[in-house]
């Protein structure tokens, strides 16, 4: 590697070390000027260390080092009466006005728009400030680039959640301010760059050119291809795209450039040879550039894909990697913020997947094909194969291999069918964008030529979102991540990287290990590949489906829920009598990895149904607890309570109407709240599963007798089949389609009563005393239930209820 190299990863890591550990400015310039005179006498002197081979990159790296975070303390920014973000959250109207420094983003139902604000009437004072303003304002009218205009409304600091932070997403834009909803007054004068005006204005033309010559869906697919407006897909499309792992081809980000470069520089590098069609090829990827607009971000992703063409073509994979470590320490400098950016990541992060393993991957697959070939005894023309075979899946693979990770990381989900989908999906982009591209701007010359070759591009941008609608459908294609740590993805990139750089080193180290252990017997070798593929095979049943389970399991007369929400999270019910029962249960469903519970939710604190959890919370120690009912209601009880304070774990207390989000739509809903805890219903779509684990007499009331809650799909018996609690009426109106009761083999109160099972004659009924666990697996619209084994059949006379 080059000093170039070291020195630009060492600013970049300056950058980042900063965000967690904050110094004074100065002090950082001090380290940086003491690492510079260091270097600079280093240099002179000629010094050198006998275990250092080259002390002056070292001093040269602490100075880069250094430069980076002092960029980031000085990009953070200090709020005072002169800055927009002085003035949120004040529990009045302000009138702001500004500039429009962007063409307004139009959605369904609102607009935004992004000012450079010049003033702010408090109403009593105006005050000169700077800084940008996101606001929120009513649909239907038109902005333009460089209008001024006046907001009035509340102003706030952006909003953040567990889930996703608007606030760091915004900031790290330089948006610190937002106005959620404005009315708008617009003023006189133009306050914008007349050049920039004129290049917005001809992306509005082309934008109206592409409704005008294509049909939707296929217009905003175009929309967001050739000019980045991919706010008109409708939402179910755009998550298709996300499932399918084609996303790219929709997002200006550096995935998607660098992808579509590699496809120019393959389709023009055959008609005008390897020079031209380089130049042409970016060419291609600047024009594309300069029609999406040419913000900071398209041209991040521009320089990116240009890269990548370096990486295909210059051959010389030291050179490519200097360059794209000095161009993202570029970046950085010009906004440090860009490292935390999820397309900054992904551009970087393809782009190194081109420059190392596109040239490798093509190689590989040259040698398989030759062998093939030689074991076939077959006659193949190995260049006509690899040729489309490097286009539309080895770049693929190479890119997604080192964005697979972050990816993950920041969208909590893998598609499974992308490799699959994006070489059937790929092969049209070109002629999607090419012919969509000429489309558009024949119609800006002459409409009626505009519209000849739309009909000539309609067809590859149809069959592009049919294919992700078709792929979209195949099961189990998509795997949700809700837990994926930070860790996972470090721990990735340091084996792979390990695994590129070092692969010798590791070759010799494993040849010295097989000498070593060459006294291992086959049986020894043969017993850890089974641990392996025992290990990864629990890993595997404890990945998330996308579907929601429910399990009943079997802990005698009490209730345990057990539910893991479609994104793998884990929420447990009360827990029965028994704690290695339950303990039992638990382990074979959680991951061996991780065996904390995100939610453990009391529903109801009698000693029967919580006396297991004292003991269990030590091995499934809860993330958050619900509790509804007295912490004091039982001696269990109150060991779970103490347990909880002493282990500092946030306790919400139930009331009606609390919801918990179980992601993808999915909820657990309180619907009532008794002296004996909680009834709560999980719903999701049109299914719906009852849980009256908490429930008195007052809950059949409150709940007229079922009526308030209407049909559901699943319904736990409560307190074991008590008939009291189950009347006709109740299992009448609640018309279960499964009816599930939780009871021990034997109860020594006779439950259930024979008049609840008279109830539920004509529904079906599942029993953990004869079924043993019981799961309920749900996509929302159908239904599947899996149980430990089949009833035994009746005694002679024995009803078979």
């Amino acid at each position: 590697m080059f000093p170039l190299f070291w020195a630009s990863l060492a600013f970049l890591a300056g950058v980042l070390f900063a965000k967690w550990v904050h110094l004074p400015l100065s002090l950082w310039l001090a380290s940086a000027l003491l690492a510079l005179a260091v270097t600079l006498f280093m240099a002179h002197t000629h010094i050198t260390f006998p275990r250092l081979r080259n002390p002056a990159l070292l001093a040269a790296c602490a100075l880069s080092f250094g430069l980076g975070a002092a960029r980031l303390e000085a990009a953070i920014p200090r709020v005072d009466i002169s800055q927009l973000a002085w003035f949120n959250d004040r529990a009045y109207d302000l009138l702001v006005s500004g500039t429009l420094i962007e063409p307004a983003d139009y959605r369904d139902q609102y607009t935004n728009l992004r000012l450079q604000v010049s003033e702010v009437d408090t109403g009593l004072n105006r005050f000169r400030v700077s800084g940008l303003l996101l606001a929120r304002v009513p649909p239907n009218r038109v902005y333009h680039y460089g209008e001024m205009v006046r907001l009035r409304g509340r102003m706030q600091t952006p909003p953040e959640n567990e889930e996703f932070s608007y606030r760091d997403y915004l900031a790290y834009q330089g948006v610190l301010s937002y106005m959620p909803v404005a009315e708008v007054t617009r003023l006189p004068g133009f306050g914008g760059n007349p050049l920039v005006a004129a290049m917005y204005a001809l992306k509005e033309r082309a934008l109206e050119r592409v409704y005008r010559l294509f049909p939707d869906p296929e217009a905003s697919l175009l929309a967001g291809i050739l000019l980045g407006v991919d706010s008109a897909l409708p939402a179910r499309l755009q998550q298709a795209f996300r499932n399918t792992g084609t996303a790219h081809i929709i997002a200006i980000s550096g995935f998607n450039i660098s992808i579509l470069a590699g496809l120019f520089m393959t389709l023009f590098s055959r008609l005008l040879g390897w020079r031209r069609g380089a130049v042409l090829a970016v060419l291609g990827i600047a024009f594309y550039a300069f029609l999406v607009g040419a913000d900071a971000a398209v041209v991040r992703a521009a320089l990116m894909g240009t890269l990548s063409l370096l990486a295909l073509q210059v051959g010389r994979r030291q050179q490519a990697l200097n360059t794209l470590a000095f161009v993202a320490a570029l970046m950085a400098l010009a906004n440090p913020f860009h490292l935390w950016d999820v397309g900054f990541q992904l551009s970087f992060l393809a782009t190194l997947g081109l420059i190392l393993y596109a040239e490798p991957f093509g190689r590989a697959a040259e040698h398989w094909l030759r062998r093939g070939a030689e074991v076939f005894k077959a006659q193949l023309e190995t260049e006509r194969i690899l040729a489309p075979l490097s286009e539309y899946v080895l770049l693929t693979l190479a890119a997604q291999l080192t964005t697979l990770p972050i990816a993950a990381y920041h969208f909590k989900q893998i598609s499974l069918i992308s490799l699959i989908a994006n070489p059937f999906i790929l092969p049209a982009q070109p002629a999607v964008m090419v012919l969509g591209g000429l489309a558009v701007a024949l119609s800006l010359l002459f409409f009626p030529l505009g519209q000849a070759m739309a009909w000539i591009a309609w067809p590859p941008t149809a069959y592009t979102i049919r294919m992700v609608e078709l792929w979209n459908r195949s099961p189990a294609g998509v795997l949700y991540l809700e837990k994926f740590s930070f860790a996972w993805v470090a721990l990735f990139y340091g084996v792979l990287m390990a695994l590129t750089f070092g692969a010798r080193r590791l070759r010799g180290l494993l040849q010295s290990l097989r000498a070593h252990f060459q006294y291992l017997s086959t049986t020894a070798v043969l017993a850890g590949l089974l641990s392996g593929t025992l290990l990864t095979w629990r890993l595997l049943a404890a990945v998330p489906d996308g579907r929601l389970h429910l399990t009943f399991l079997d802990v005698g007369s009490a209730e345990a829920v057990l539910i893991r929400t479609p994104g793998g999270r884990h929420i447990l019910i009360n827990g029965g009598p028994s704690t290695s029962s339950l303990s039992d249960a638990l382990g074979r469903r959680l991951s061996p990895l991780d065996h904390r519970l995100d939610w453990l939710i009391i529903a109801s604190p009698d000693e029967a149904q919580v006396a297991s959890l004292p003991r269990l919370l030590d091995r499934y120690p809860p993330r958050k607890a619900l509790w509804a009912g007295r912490e004091q209601a039982s001696f269990s009880a109150r060991s779970v309570d103490a347990w909880l304070t002493d282990h500092g774990v946030p306790v919400v207390f139930a009331e009606e109407g609390q919801t918990l989000d179980l992601g993808l739509g999915a909820t657990l809903r309180v619907v009532n709240v008794s002296s004996r805890g909680a009834t709560l219903l999980v719903e999701w779509k049109p299914f719906r599963a009852l849980l009256p684990i908490g429930a008195n007499f007052e809950t059949l009331e409150q709940l007229e007798r079922g009526r308030a809650l209407g049909p559901v799909e699943v319904l736990l018996l409560a307190q074991s089949g008590y008939a009291p609690l189950t009347p006709p009426d109740w299992i009448e109106n609640l018309n279960p389609a499964l009816a599930v009761l939780s009871v021990a083999a034997g109860d020594r109160n006779g439950l259930p009563d024979p008049e609840t099972l008279e109830a539920l004659d004509r529904h079906p009924l599942l029993r953990t005393d004869q079924n043993g666990w019981i799961e309920v697996i749900t996509d929302g619209s159908q239904m599947w239930v899996n149980v430990e084994r089949k009833a035994p059949p009746p005694e002679p006379g024995e009803s078979t209820r």
